[in-house]
């Protein structure tokens, strides 16, 4: 009798270990070490968490920067472009200040400032085609994490740290599900359809108060980020951990 094989789905993709978490101080000590371009990345997803997916999939057209609000129409995933299926991806979503301000200095800076060009376009294919999320975090952004004496966090990493920040906060489940406009069933899906854009930046501005208080509390302090490298406040160094 012939052998029987059993073949995995091909998007099979079990993930072996919890990704790693960072804690309020340690985010805030790492934007200051990245230019422009990485500092907005790892900013979209520590403020809002997004799928880094959606965050590259990002047009200037889905921004509206005057009233701060982004919406997330489609992903990239390995090089293709799809749109995004649920009602709870694609809602509208608040912007807080501090990534708006990065928003205007990088559109200012970049040579895809238009309406229909990525906000994350990767000079390697003359802005046809957003940064892939692997190419931008391990050619980018870990060399400086880890030279600076942090753990190496993934992209995923960045989502479940503002899941526990909102938990740390005192947000609902309902409520940090809708900041990172998760859906599990269709009434979750009814119900983030109907919140208003102005309860989410309420929460979003609890979100970026909680974690700037919380990191004081750890010790970090605005004027130390510059100089990182050369002294890290203790207990802020944790074992690396796998992606």
């Amino acid at each position: 009798m012939a052998e029987k094989r059993v073949e995995l789905p091909r998007r099979w993709t079990k993930r072996l270990k919890k990704p790693l978490q960072l804690t309020a101080a340690q985010f805030l000590y790492l934007l200051p070490l990245f230019g422009l371009r990485e500092r907005l990345a790892m900013a979209f997803a520590g403020w809002l968490g997004p799928r880094i997916s959606e965050a590259l999939g990002l047009r200037w057209e889905d921004l509206n920067l005057n009233l701060g609000v982004v919406t997330f129409q489609r992903g990239v995933v390995q090089g293709r472009v799809t749109p995004l299926k649920t009602e709870a991806s694609r809602t509208e979503m608040s912007l807080p200040e501090e990534v708006v301000e990065l928003l205007h200095e990088w559109r200012s800076a970049t040579v895809y400032s238009d309406a229909e060009d990525w906000v994350f376009a990767s000079p390697y294919t003359k802005g046809k085609r957003p940064f892939w999320p692997n190419q931008l975090l391990k050619d980018h952004i870990q060399p400086a994490v880890l030279k600076a004496g942090f753990p190496k966090i993934g992209w995923h990493g960045f989502r479940h740290t503002v899941s526990a920040w909102g938990k740390e906060a005192g947000f609902s489940l309902e409520e940090v599900k809708t900041l990172l406009r998760h859906e599990n069933i269709a009434t979750t899906s009814q119900y983030y359809g109907r919140v208003e854009l102005q309860a989410k930046r309420e929460l979003q501005r609890k979100l970026v108060e909680f974690v700037k208080q919380r990191a004081a509390e750890e010790g970090w302090k605005p004027e130390a980020s510059s100089n990182l490298t050369a002294a890290t406040p203790s207990g802020m160094i944790h074992e690396q951990s796998v992606i």
